[in-house]
């Protein structure tokens, strides 16, 4: 190998590397909703979902009301959910630095429904039932949930048990794009017996300082999920869960990379 195509090897090597501290964000699950109106979104396949999440139990197959259709749209009248199990993936990572999770999507709640009806977003402990939605059913599964409504200038993100809190209410209905990311890293104040994680609320509306708190007692995620109250209609779209690794387990990625490659050149 010559000087050049050596310095050109290291250069790239040491670009895409630096590349993976900057871009470290693991899509775990993911769901474009590009199915048909008239299919159910019941037993489809998530889009993306990640073989380690099958290793630890979870399912790729949605379970769902038959009012969630494959291409996101919401129907009917009633309370209904759909959720996807990812069984003891984060469970495995409570307390290491590969600990911290964002879930995002789009909701839009295009019409019907009154001042108290909505859609949700949200992870949870247990399988809330497909005849439920979050508040008025199953509160003690969830544990961090986003909402928005079509009507009434209020939308709420629920926190669940063994926080500092539970309901923050904020401006803003409609149309809105969540992000709740949960931190169970050392680096984010986990330590197993003062501090079991800390959840944060994010949105393209959101109005004032970010919503924020942490928990008091032990948060076993194992399902996410979305809601629908009521005769509130609409659709959801661009659902991920990402997993994002502190900079520091990324540096010893990189530390552990450049190393095989100096072994090798030797």
């Amino acid at each position: 190998m010559t000087f050049f195509s050596l310095k050109l090897t290291v250069t790239t090597l040491i670009f895409l590397l630096y590349s993976s501290l900057l871009c470290g964000e693991i899509v775990l699950v993911s769901h474009d909703f590009s199915g048909l109106s008239s299919a159910e979104l019941n037993g489809q396949t998530a889009t993306v979902f990640n073989p380690g999440i099958t290793a630890a139990g979870g399912s790729a197959t949605w379970v769902a009301s038959t009012d969630f259709k494959a291409d996101g749209s919401v129907t009917g009248t009633d309370s209904d959910a759909a959720r996807l199990f990812l069984g003891d993936y984060i469970t495995d990572h409570l307390g290491t630095a590969t600990g911290k999770f964002t879930l995002t999507a789009t909701l839009n709640p295009a019409s019907g429904g009154d001042a108290t009806d909505f859609l949700s977003l949200g992870y949870f402990t247990g399988a809330i039932a497909l005849s439920d939605d979050f508040a008025s059913d199953d509160q003690n599964y969830a544990v961090g949930t986003a909402l928005t409504r079509r009507i009434n200038d209020s939308s709420d993100f629920f926190v669940g048990r063994g926080a500092d809190n539970s309901i923050n209410a904020i401006t803003g209905t409609g149309l809105r794009t969540f992000s709740i990311e949960f931190d169970f890293t050392p680096e984010g104040g986990y330590n197993g017996t003062t501090n079991f994680g800390t959840v944060t609320f994010d949105s393209d509306n959101l109005v004032g300082s970010l919503p924020f708190y942490s928990y008091n007692s032990a948060v076993d995620i194992q399902y996410i999920g979305i809601t629908r109250d009521d005769n509130v209609q609409g659709n959801f779209s661009a659902l991920s869960l990402t997993q994002i690794p502190e900079p520091s387990s990324l540096l010893l990625i990189f530390i552990a990379g450049m190393g095989l490659f100096m072994v090798r050149r030797r």
